[in-house]
């Protein structure tokens, strides 16, 4: 299973609030800087008032996380489905869905990135460390999962973060190659 179904069915007015904050924010990071959006441009954009904004989001930075775990979650979903199984060819398709997302990023958000890089590096951890986690507790007899799942989340977000941020990268498929097999290895069981 890709990512567990154990959040709670979410009251879909907040849903559709919320998603009115996020497109609010995408919209705005078009037109300025995130350090130049203030929360009152992203309650305007979004039709909804301040009070409501701190109903959802601590502060704009909460938002931009909401924001990239589920651009990044929305993306996964695209080219891994729910269900698929822990094999290479899926692991293959984990690891370039990280480095094709973080590469767009880089292009569409221009040095420096600030704030943008940790918060980006935490959610997209997060959420491969939650496909690799689910993907390890089907296999039975797997020892140390968590573990497992953290090395390798981290070394997939490692390895896709420089070969994005090159000048002229190989192309994806070349590099999902070579790194294939060091993160396979980590991930072995049994």
């Amino acid at each position: 299973m890709l990512l567990k179904q154990e959040e709670k069915r979410e009251d879909p007015r907040i849903t559709r609030t919320r998603q009115l904050l996020h497109q609010a924010l995408l919209g705005l990071m078009i037109e300025k800087s995130f350090e130049a959006i203030t929360i009152q441009d992203i309650a305007d954009r979004a039709t909804v008032n301040r009070v409501t904004f701190y109903s959802h989001f601590q502060d704009k930075y909460a938002l931009l996380e909401y924001s990239i775990r589920e651009m990044f979650k929305e993306r996964l979903h695209k080219q891994l489905s729910e269900s698929a199984p822990f094999t290479p060819d899926n692991l293959a398709i984990l690891i370039r869905a990280v480095s094709e997302f973080l590469r767009e990023m880089y292009r569409a958000c221009p040095a420096p990135h600030g704030h943008l890089d940790s918060l980006m590096e935490k959610q997209i951890k997060e959420v491969v460390y939650e496909v690799l986690l689910s993907w390890l507790e089907e296999v039975p007899h797997a020892d140390n999962v968590e573990q497992r799942a953290t090395i390798s989340a981290w070394a997939i977000y490692g390895a896709a973060v420089q070969w994005s941020q090159k000048t002229k990268p190989e192309p994806v498929d070349d590099f999902v190659e070579q790194v294939l097999p060091i993160i396979g290895a980590s991930l072995k069981v049994g």
